[in-house]
């Protein structure tokens, strides 16, 4: 999913859960996008355990071998709103920040942002 214009709520929110989906089917790494001890043995970057900004660039792109792009960085701030780390890829590895807590944190968040949607149409109406 790629665009040129800025992200609504709802598809930042869809991008979120795409992240979490994939996070669930490959699991979830420290240290780096994706897990390179799996790709040194022969998995594709994308079939790798990712970290939360590899599993964005992941549902975004199809890898996490792809650059940061409005898109990505928009969905990665939606993210580090909810956390008090410097970055996404620092809250990865703080210890205690393990496969669990990266699923709930994409998952509250896409929570959120949907009820920001909502209320955003009441308020329109």
């Amino acid at each position: 999913m790629t665009t040129a214009t800025t992200p609504t709520l709802a598809e930042i929110a869809d991008i979120l859960d795409t992240a979490r989906a994939h996070i669930v089917r490959v699991g979830f790494c420290k240290k780096y996008l994706y897990s390179t001890p799996q790709q040194a043995n022969g998995l594709a970057p994308e079939r790798c355990a990712v970290d939360l900004p590899g599993a964005i660039a992941v549902a975004v792109h199809g890898t996490p071998l792809h650059p940061v792009t409005p898109l990505t960085a928009a969905v990665e701030q939606a993210v580090a709103a909810r956390i008090t780390a410097p970055s996404l890829a620092a809250w990865c590895d703080y210890k205690g920040n393990g496969k669990q807590q990266a699923l709930d944190l994409l998952r509250a968040t896409a929570d959120r942002l949907r009820n920001a949607n909502r209320n955003a149409s009441k308020e329109q109406l």
